[in-house]
């Protein structure tokens, strides 16, 4: 009589258990939703994107002062919301394991933690100047171009997660077709000319920049969570 043989790890249906997409639709609302509240305050006239761009010292300072409360408590949103955006990703990629390749999965969830960390310093570097400006004092020139160029280099890390993502995401249904040519495609493609257009041309793909990327999230929600039938590639 011929002993039975345990399965190989290979040789099982790759499914990830249904707790694994209740993270990924959970963690996409909760990212959707932080988001949205931050551009609330964007509407009302306290948003990062004026701190993330170049101007005079003195004028920078004034901007902080004006709007030190909100602007605090839109920071501590952003640092709730980077925190929701990276446990995302870590469901994200645990939920495609098995489904797509391992080498895309291993670099989007590198690149957005280093987006994330890029987050938490550029939030509190934005903290260090409103402390200066609170004192009596000026951020420098130096302070306020390095502000720039470390979002940009943050946005711009961000693409390239949101192109793997893209090239990882499920193909299972019409929802899930159009969230993955729209996080691959237009949301890199609207957010890297956001920096070069000249207003107001810069202000408008911002702001779709904002839609692609509070939908990418909220939709997720939906494409993510659980079903009877396994997802493929």
């Amino acid at each position: 009589m011929q002993a039975a043989v345990a399965p190989r790890p290979s040789d099982l249906p790759a499914v990830s258990p249904p707790e694994v997409g209740h993270a990924v639709a959970l963690f996409g609302l909760v990212a959707a939703a932080l988001a949205s509240v931050m551009i609330a305050f964007a509407l009302f006239g306290t948003s990062q994107e004026f701190f993330e761009s170049i101007h005079p010292p003195g004028e920078y300072a004034r901007a902080l002062l004006e709007h030190a409360g909100s602007l605090r408590t839109v920071l501590a949103l952003d640092g709730l919301f980077l925190l929701a955006y990276t446990a995302f990703f870590v469901a994200y990629v645990i939920a495609r394991r098995g489904h797509t390749s391992e080498l895309v999965l291993r670099l989007v969830l590198g690149a957005v933690l280093v987006a994330a960390g890029l987050d938490a310093v550029e939030n509190f570097h934005i903290l260090s100047m409103l402390h200066v400006a609170e004192a009596g004092g000026l951020p420098s020139a130096g302070q306020i171009e390095a502000q720039y160029v470390l979002s940009a280099v943050k946005f711009t890390i961000g693409y390239g997660a949101a192109i793997g993502l893209s090239l990882s995401y499920p193909r299972d249904s019409w929802l899930a077709r159009m969230v993955a040519l729209s996080t691959g495609l237009a949301f890199p493609v609207v957010g890297v000319l956001a920096y070069v257009a000249p207003a107001p041309w810069s202000h408008l793909l911002g702001l779709a920049r904002v839609v692609f990327f509070v939908s990418g999230y909220a939709l997720s929600a939906l494409v993510f969570w659980p079903t009877r039938r396994p997802r493929r590639a």
